[in-house]
């Protein structure tokens, strides 16, 4: 029994080791979530085509041309950055689309990643999204000002309060059923 000790020490030393030295993983892992919550978690919110991608270093530039507004401040033709790789959460587009594009507001820029929620449009996830916010169609020639229809933060943010409540009572409720 002796014998063993000194190396299942060392083993478990080495494990531990790993686990706290390891470097964080750059892998792209994403927990999805409805449309609905997608827009909750987002600044501006619109469907638009791909008119172009152009990736400076590690960033990606990608240039909409936006056909319905469903929250936030978006322009006709919108610029969008990501990562350039999907392995580092970027955006994954193929085609000009249309997409369904999912942003939030990073240093004055919009931003999306691959787990954002940004997807080929559906009329069903535009429908569920257009519930929630209402939708406009950006001015010809618009540039960054904002479009009427969309709600603002803290109506995007009692919402998200709202889903959240609902669920925790909603669990709790199950629980109790569960234990009775």
């Amino acid at each position: 029994m002796r014998r063993w000790t000194p190396a299942l020490l060392a083993t478990l030393l080495l494990v531990l080791a790993g686990w706290v030295l390891a470097p964080p993983a750059s892998a792209c892992s994403c927990t999805g979530g409805t449309p609905t919550e997608l827009a909750l978690r987002a600044d501006a919110v619109f469907s638009g085509r791909l008119e172009s991608r152009e990736v400076v270093g590690d960033t990606a530039l990608h240039v909409f041309r936006v056909g319905t507004v469903h929250a936030g401040e978006v322009a006709a033709r919108q610029g969008v950055v990501s990562p350039a790789s999907g392995a580092s959460c970027g955006l994954e587009l193929t085609g000009e689309g249309p997409f369904l594009v999912f942003a939030t507001r990073e240093d004055g820029r919009l931003a999306a990643g691959l787990c954002g929620g940004t997807a080929p449009w559906t009329a069903e996830a535009a429908a569920e999204v257009q519930v929630l916010t209402g939708a406009t169609t950006p001015a010809p020639g618009s540039a960054g000002t904002e479009l009427p229809g969309g709600p603002s933060p803290a109506v995007l943010e009692a919402g998200a309060a709202v889903l959240i409540a609902v669920a925790v009572v909603g669990g709790l409720a199950l629980r109790r059923r569960a234990a009775g």
